[in-house]
């Protein structure tokens, strides 16, 4: 969704064309990574947590660039993805930390 995202921005002011597209890249470079992240590390925790990261992200971006008016349910979408995102990736981290360092 990076290239369509940045196309919206663009819309709306063409200088963040770039900044848009190479933060969607960022973001989706930070879930094809956690993937990498063995299960017994915390990986399925880590990688829903990251994956929940990009949606709350790209929902923020379709309410500044796609939609014409902010709905609350956006913003409330946008919260709880987020929320629920930070809350995996640190009990995945958590998780992978108990059961020792990595080899």
């Amino acid at each position: 969704l990076a290239p369509t995202m940045a196309l919206a921005a663009r819309r709306g002011d063409p200088r963040l064309a770039v900044p848009v597209a190479t933060y969607g890249a960022v973001l989706a470079t930070m879930v094809a990574a956690s993937a990498a992240v063995p299960a017994e590390r915390g990986g399925e925790r880590i990688v829903t947590g990251t994956t929940l990261f990009l949606l709350s992200d790209t929902l923020l971006g379709a309410g500044k660039f796609v939609l014409r008016d902010r709905h609350p349910a956006v913003e409330a979408a946008v919260m709880a993805t987020y929320t629920a995102a930070q809350w995996f990736i640190a009990d995945g981290v958590a998780r992978g930390a108990r059961n020792g360092p990595a080899a």
